[in-house]
């Protein structure tokens, strides 16, 4: 039997490709048998899935996950880059502590689910592993090390621990092979929950549909429900019907019983936190989603709807990210994903993309930059209705950050036309910039931090100098991307008048007499930032010219008419004007060169 996959809802989507990505690498891993090649096509406005292949999709499941988070390759890639710094004498010590812990984690874990691993004599080897000459005999206890992980049972049960753990539990409640008391569960009793709680439910319930769709009279419908009494939600529904005629059965099966994610299926379950957790809400709290007081079928979905939301997993990139600024940040687990309205096999081809740029740790406006370099004019549509999502959800806290970046055309413009910009711009404010600006939020106070950063910690790059100059840009298309270079000029100039302030107080140096105590230059300069960009950051012009005033008179300097912007704001606003000259300010002699091979 052959049945339409549409893409809809993000999450369905991602499903789609997380299936697709599985069926493909269980073909080209020999775990799907070649003759259902075709069970699984891509069509313009999703999959078509030929049912026959259902009972084979488990195992890939379960091998893609594996190979995916593998253990064995996750520790073994971090050791030999522990290792490598190892062999720099100055590092050794500090890469020895990580390689031992390393090491102790995952030997623990060995130890637990196999006792006769010889886990044990290579921890006390380890132990006497503390001098740099003893960096062959450490080497030889990776090697052991990696060999031991690498046994097919140990890196098996390790990563389901890990995915389990770190990846699936971010999508989904304690259902299935996912409920704790299932944690002993081998490969193949995962393999085996898998078929009982989604490949058979689907099986099921495709077959009702044929009975329910073709049947003449209610007792062709109670026998097949008699027949598969097994089944709970066949149970239910026989009781439900007993007494009914088929064409009350009908009228309240399309009324109660049709899935909200893929309509014309039958829907036995509800989309709640537990079938997916990050926008799911418990049955028993849903009173808003209750329709006609319906409460045991709040969002009814199909068993196929749960079976696709079951491979999103498969579908996100997933990676680490680091939320906040310096000691006031936290790494959290982010699934991304792409969405839009242009033919699924585009749809797929940009996720891949996504993920593997993700992998190779590529900062986010070159994501977005490779996944919209292909647009035109008349590609208007496509790219106003392409937006990327990312998530990091837990269940056991009830708590999910999700976060939707809209990419309208002035954004896709920019992308297309200044790609590779923020190269220099240190890479957890670009992150945080590009977040920004993708969300519709001035990326202003993101500046702000960056130059606090660099005032607090001694630091004089260009980074903050192109952060402004690219939030100008951004904002100028914004309004329609006229005078672009005379903008790109204004902020360059206020810029190059901060480095000339910085240069001329550098220059005047400081007098000291033994009476008198007098700040160095580099004092000054840091006190005169920090209450330029704290009036800055409050959006306080008239300390901010006061204090800009006082210092080209100090400094013997005449004033660029371009300040005037900070109070009528005709060429550039406020936090431009401000930022650019603190830039510079904070600028050592030379980066203006710099600028030139980057702008």
């Amino acid at each position: 039997m052959k049945i339409e996959l549409r893409v809809g809802e993000w999450m369905v989507t991602m499903g789609l490709v997380g299936l697709y990505r599985v069926f493909e690498y269980g073909l080209r891993k020999g775990i799907i048998d070649p003759q259902h090649r075709q069970s699984v096509s891509i069509h313009p406005q999703g999959l078509e899935l030929e049912t026959e292949v259902l009972p084979q999709l488990p195992r890939a499941y379960f091998l893609y996950l594996i190979d995916e988070y593998s253990v064995a390759k996750r520790d073994g890639e971090r050791l030999r880059h522990y290792l490598g710094q190892a062999k720099k004498e100055n590092s050794f010590s500090t890469a020895l502590s990580s390689i031992k812990k390393t090491i102790t984690d995952a030997g623990k874990k060995i130890q637990k689910y196999f006792p006769d691993e010889p886990v044990e004599q290579l921890f006390e080897t380890l132990k006497s592993v503390k001098k740099p000459e003893q960096l062959e005999q450490l080497e030889q206890c990776i090697a052991e090390f990696q060999q031991l992980l690498s046994k097919e049972a140990i890196n098996e049960k390790l990563t389901l621990n890990y995915f389990k753990a770190a990846v699936l539990k971010s999508f989904f409640g304690q259902v299935s092979f996912l409920n704790v008391s299932n944690n002993n569960l081998d490969l193949e009793g995962h393999i085996e929950r898998f078929q009982a709680d989604y490949i058979i439910p689907v099986q099921y319930d495709l077959q009702f549909e044929h009975v329910f769709r073709s049947a003449s009279t209610e007792n062709e419908v109670l026998h097949f429900l008699d027949e598969h009494a097994e089944y709970g939600p066949f149970k239910a529904l026989k009781r439900a019907w007993r007494k009914k005629k088929l064409p009350q059965m009908r009228e309240e099966m399309s009324a109660l019983y049709e899935c909200m994610l893929f309509p014309g299926h039958v829907a036995f379950y509800n989309f709640e936190e537990m079938i997916f957790s990050p926008i799911g809400v418990s049955t028993s709290n849903a009173f808003n989603f209750n329709w006609n007081l319906q409460d045991k079928q709040p969002k009814p979905i199909s068993s196929l709807a749960k079976l696709v939301l079951f491979f999103a997993p498969a579908g996100a990139a997933i990676y680490l990210k680091k939320e906040g600024f310096q000691e006031q940040n936290e790494y959290r687990m982010y699934a991304g994903f792409v969405q839009s309205d242009a033919a699924f096999s585009e749809i797929l081809q940009k996720n891949n993309h996504l993920k593997q740029m993700k992998q190779q740790k590529d900062p986010f406006d070159r994501i977005v930059s490779k996944l919209v370099q292909s647009v035109t004019k008349e590609a208007n549509y496509v790219v106003d209705h392409l937006f990327f999502l990312e998530f990091s959800s837990d269940y056991d806290s009830k708590k999910t950050h999700l976060h939707y970046y809209h990419l309208p055309l002035y954004l896709a413009r920019y992308f297309v036309e200044y790609p590779g910009k923020l190269d220099y711009v240190h890479y957890d404010y670009r992150e945080q910039f590009i977040q920004d600006v993708l969300r519709g939020a001035d990326p202003a106070r993101v500046i702000y931090q960056y130059l606090r950063d660099c005032i607090e910690n001694g630091r004089s790059h260009i980074g903050p100098y192109i952060a402004v100059r690219e939030r100008s840009r951004i904002m100028q298309l914004k309004r329609g991307g006229k005078e672009m270079e005379k903008t790109d000029k204004r902020v360059y100039a206020l810029y190059r008048c901060g480095q000339e302030i910085r240069k001329a107080l550098e220059q005047a140096g400081s007098p000291k007499t033994a009476d008198h105590y007098s700040a160095s230059p580099s004092k000054k300069i840091i006190a005169i930032a920090y209450r330029l960009l704290n009036a800055a950051k409050a959006g306080d012009r008239k300390s901010f010219l006061d204090t800009l005033f006082r210092l080209h008179m100090s400094a013997d300097q005449p004033i660029s008419p371009l300040f005037l912007n900070a109070l009528h704001e005709r060429d550039l606003d406020f936090p431009a004007v401000a930022n650019a000259f603190i830039a510079g300010l904070l600028s050592q002699e030379g980066q203006g060169e710099q600028e030139e091979a980057v702008s």
